[in-house]
């Protein structure tokens, strides 16, 4: 097995970790915190919480590893686009911890606020509320961070497309995919959903298993 090989299976293997640690970590937590009672239930569930946001911090970690094993292989055609891969993939992995941090920090918030004895409650939900847009905008389906991946993404495929890495097909797909999903997160400001957005994740999502196993 050649090293390119290798790490294109291990790249291949962390993306899916990276998936399915915040599918899951997203499942545990969310109907908690995403309920419209989270100041009463975040903090009795905290452990519950808080393991689920552990699963999406290492999935984080993950997202980081992804372009440091890439980046050799796309420096030895173009340092340029390799740097500025790594830049951005970075920066995702920043937005993704923030938004987590802001997500413990509701747990602190419900523990307040039912010390308090639930007294003053538009207190609370006020704050609730100007936590829970930070992370709206930040988050995996957030504008901020669908852009910031989808530039990610474009660097990526234009750095593929240039080496003949993977096969041209496969690289002139993901950056459709990649300017299909910047256009989606700008037309986002107009209040179009994101739902649309995320669905073309899923193309980048095949290529890698294709580019894996290829």
């Amino acid at each position: 097995m050649n090293s390119n090989r290798k790490t294109a299976i291990i790249v291949g293997v962390l993306f899916i970790m990276a998936l399915v640690l915040f599918l899951i970590g997203q499942a545990i937590y969310e109907p908690i915190l995403g309920s419209p009672d989270y100041l009463d239930n975040a903090y009795p569930n905290r452990v519950i919480v808080i393991i689920g946001i552990l699963l999406e911090f290492i999935s984080a970690l993950a997202v980081i590893l992804i372009p440091v094993l890439l980046f050799p292989l796309l420096k030895k055609h173009n340092e340029v686009l390799a740097l500025g891969y790594v830049s951005f993939r970075l920066f995702e992995a920043v937005l993704l911890s923030v938004a987590q941090i802001f997500k413990l920090s509701l747990v602190n918030l419900s523990q307040e606020y039912l010390n308090k004895g639930g007294v003053d409650a538009s207190y609370f939900k006020n704050i609730g509320n100007s936590i829970q847009s930070v992370i709206y905008w930040i988050d995996h389906d957030g504008l901020i961070y669908l852009f910031v991946f989808g530039i990610g993404a474009l660097i990526l495929y234009s750095a593929l497309y240039k080496s003949k890495l993977i096969p041209r097909w496969l690289s002139i797909w993901g950056l459709i995919s990649a300017v299909a999903i910047l256009i989606a997160s700008v037309l986002a400001t107009f209040d179009i959903s994101l739902v649309f957005a995320m669905l073309l994740v899923i193309p980048i999502a095949f290529q890698n298993k294709l580019w894996q196993f290829g």
